[in-house]
């Protein structure tokens, strides 16, 4: 889980992205199973980063894992530990259709039989559950569901969420004419041209095209800055204490030696 995982808002202009909002602050309260359906790249792994962050405890984590090489034995170990930070996580478990019904009612009985125990497990379906799955699914207690769209059939939602990650990409005083310049050459393409709408796409443009603004008018970008803030800050403080400690072992030498403690400070 990023830093920003927890703060970052969930933006755009759909009732979907409402509804959403809602859904994940309802299920990051429970610690029962979430079911998070849509095609490939509308963003559930987003989905789930974010009810991780919204409802974990400081330290815990977030795995991700594939539900066509899926092994219970896995689950099981997380179910085991007596690490509070291991069952206070959460499990990603992504092409959940491809779980075998024999993991499925595995996954069913430890659900049932050792909730407490176990992270909060996330499925992510391509498709709607079939008959069989979903009369497995019926016996769990579920702390909700939710279907995503692909972008292209929300595209309302675009142009918020660039703008979004751009601001937060950019400082200040670069904001705004990066933001116009992006709406100007490159938002009128993801808004008009027939494409699979998928998150990922759309905000891989947007950190190429912030990487490219500022390497182009030789800015840096927010988190350069953070990184060469804090490098810088450390440095300081790593000086400062070896300043202390060289008076320090001055002091204890000169008391050592018999000397008042007035007569070698006031020196300095």
């Amino acid at each position: 889980m990023s830093t920003s995982d927890r703060f970052d808002p969930i933006v755009g202009n759909s009732e979907l992205i409402q509804s959403l909002w809602s859904f994940v602050l309802e299920v990051s309260d429970s610690r029962f199973p979430v079911l998070l359906k849509g095609e490939d790249g509308v963003g559930k792994k987003l989905v789930a980063r974010k009810i991780h962050a919204t409802g974990c405890i400081a330290g815990s984590s977030l795995r991700f894992m594939d539900g066509a090489s899926l092994r219970i034995e896995q689950l099981r170990e997380d179910g085991l530990s007596h690490s509070l930070l291991s069952r206070a996580g959460s499990v990603y478990i992504g092409n959940a259709d491809k779980i075998s019904l024999t993991a499925w009612r595995e996954i069913s009985h430890f659900v049932n039989n050792a909730q407490e125990q176990l992270p909060r497990l996330i499925f992510g379906f391509r498709d709607e559950p079939t008959e069989p799955v979903s009369a497995i699914l019926s016996q769990i207690a579920l702390a909700g569901s939710f279907t995503l769209t692909p972008l292209n059939q929300r595209r309302e939602d675009i142009s918020p969420i660039s703008r979004y990650q751009i601001w937060s990409q950019s400082l200040k005083e670069d904001f705004q004419e990066r933001w116009e310049r992006f709406e100007a050459e490159i938002l009128p393409d993801f808004l008009t041209r027939d494409w699979c709408g998928n998150v990922e796409e759309l905000l891989q443009a947007v950190k190429e095209y912030c990487e490219s603004a500022a390497s182009a008018d030789g800015s840096r970008l927010v988190g350069e800055i953070n990184t060469s803030v804090s490098a810088h800050w450390l440095k300081e403080q790593f000086e400062r204490m070896h300043e202390k400690l060289i008076d320090r072992w001055d002091h204890e030498d000169s008391m050592a030696a018999g000397e008042l403690p007035g007569e070698t400070w006031g020196v300095r």
